[in-house]
């Protein structure tokens, strides 16, 4: 539910103002299912929640586009804004890919220098667990799945590769590369 929560509120923040279908065509256009396990009801369901919990705000559209019942716009509260920076923090040190994909594309909504430390904490913190895989007995005839050398194989070469692909972003971010939050166009 936070990659959801974080898509949603990510999605209001970029414009102010929006109401459900405008994230629904936001996350459609960015094509969001393809990086992550959104689904279109999850949408409307996390605006709920995140109105009841107090971190968007609900009024009806002035803007009449079409006759009949106006559209609710959602707007994001300070408390709202505070969760959004929380999700992204927690999303750029995730190890789970989709997770970490919906934080990279928020990325640029906090400074150039916080984004680069928290990168380096994920690669951190995936080199330790690689290399805690490592240690692991494993067994040529594995008599329980823990000992299995294709299961923690497998899971070394995920992390190793997330780490490598942590470093190479860091890399990009010290060259210069996106404009962040405070840094001029």
């Amino acid at each position: 539910m936070s990659a959801v929560r974080l898509l949603v509120l990510g999605s209001i923040l970029r414009k102010g103002v929006s109401h459900g279908y405008g994230v629904y065509n936001d996350l459609t256009s960015w094509r969001a299912e393809t990086w992550t396990n959104v689904k279109p009801g999850s949408i409307y369901h996390a605006l709920e929640k995140l109105e009841a919990q107090g971190l968007t705000r609900a009024e009806a559209s002035e803007n009449q586009v079409k006759l009949g019942p106006s559209r609710t716009e959602y707007s994001v509260t300070k408390e709202g804004l505070a969760e959004f920076e929380s999700l992204l923090r927690s999303a750029l040190q995730s190890f789970e890919i989709q997770t970490f994909a919906v934080g990279i594309a928020f990325m640029d909504r906090l400074p150039r220098r916080e984004v680069i430390r928290l990168l380096s904490d994920r690669a951190s913190a995936l080199k330790e667990s690689a290399a805690f895989l490592g240690t692991l007995p494993t067994e040529d005839m594995p008599s329980e799945p823990s000992k299995h050398p294709e299961l923690t194989g497998l899971w070394q070469n995920y992390l190793n590769n997330e780490m490598s692909n942590t470093l190479n972003l860091i890399g990009k971010l010290e060259a210069g590369k996106y404009r962040f939050l405070g840094e001029n166009e």
